[in-house]
């Protein structure tokens, strides 16, 4: 109960935010998609370059070791490519007006 009394308030901030955006907001927020969108295939990109390059530490490093670099690798491969897709998730979220750009 407490939290749906929490999201109220941002449930209202976020309509009258979508109501109220101009043109110079809705021209940043579509500059700023365009370039978390060339991050995010950039990002998609280099995770699948990281696969492979896991995927060949694997084999250089045989089961012996149980995969400790490579293990590492996807790991880290995984986490870069949902940071650069969460900044997208974040942008879309301000485009929708479901969080409210500051304007000072």
């Amino acid at each position: 109960m407490r939290s749906a009394l929490a999201i109220g308030p941002l449930v209202v901030v976020a309509l009258l935010a979508t109501a109220a955006k101009s043109a110079e907001q809705q021209a940043m927020l579509d500059a700023f998609d365009t370039a978390l969108t060339a991050v995010a295939t950039a990002a998609a990109g280099l995770a699948l370059f990281g696969l492979v390059w896991a995927g060949f530490l694997l084999m250089a490093d045989g089961a012996s070791e149980r995969g400790g670099r490579a293990r590492s690798a996807v790991f880290m491969t995984v986490a870069g490519l949902a940071l650069a897709l969460s900044a997208k998730g974040l942008a879309a979220l301000m485009a929708a007006g479901v969080i409210p750009i500051p304007t000072p």
